[in-house]
Parts: structure tokens; sequence; C-alpha cells
């Protein structure tokens, strides 16, 4: 049971450094919590939030949705996905609900970054 939706909780999407920096986007979660009712598989959240300081440290882009924006609010998640079976089922339903997909080899970027381009899927 998460404090968030039925699957999922605040302390997923904190910043890795451990800073407690903004709070993730609840429509972003709402549409996590749809991929995940209709795939029926688990989804460990490997990258939620970042503070600026974080993300430079990681190599992250300086333009990041997992940076809060003005408000606060963080508008990204990376999903891990190291299989092709998995990636090929999640990717087919979060199409339906996310505008904005990046794939990796050992992840999934999902965001609602209504500033930046969208109906986009690009890989790292």
């Amino acid at each position: 049971m998460g404090d968030l939706s039925k699957n999922f909780s605040r302390y997923e999407f904190e910043c890795s450094c451990g800073c407690g920096v903004g709070s993730i986007s609840p429509i972003l979660v709402d549409k996590l919590q749809n991929i995940r009712d209709v795939t029926n598989k688990s989804m460990t959240i490997t990258s939620g939030l970042r503070c600026e300081e974080f993300n430079t440290k990681i190599k992250g882009s300086p333009s990041s949705s997992h940076v809060p924006n003005d408000e606060g609010i963080g508008l990204a998640v990376d999903i891990s996905c190291t299989t092709s079976e998995d990636r090929y089922s999640i990717i087919n339903v979060a199409i339906k609900f996310f505008r904005r997909i990046g794939i990796s080899g050992k992840f999934i970027h999902l965001d609602v970054d209504p500033y930046k381009t969208q109906g986009v899927i690009w890989t790292y």
C-alpha cells in the first residue's frame, strides 16, 4: 500500500541524496498507477525527484524534468526495466498515458512536463 496511490509511496520518489527536495506530480503518480494496474507488474523507481546539486553530480540534463519546477513539483520518473519483454509490456501501456517517453537498456523515463515537446519517444 502506498501513501500517494494504491502502489506508490512518497519515499520512492525522493531525491537519492536525501535532501527531501520538492514533491512529485500527482498527475504523474496517477499515470504510473494506471500502468501498474494494466500491466499488473510492480515497478521500481530508480530516479524520481532530484535536487539541482544531485542532478549535476550524476550529469543529468540541466533542464531535467526530475528537478522540481518553480512550484516545487517534479514531473519525471525513471523506472527500472532490463528485459525486452518488460520493456514492450510497459511501453505498450505507457504510450496510452504519457506523451514523453525515454528508453534505455536499464530504465524507462516517463514525464508529464507540459513545457517540453510532446508526442516523443527517445533513446539514451
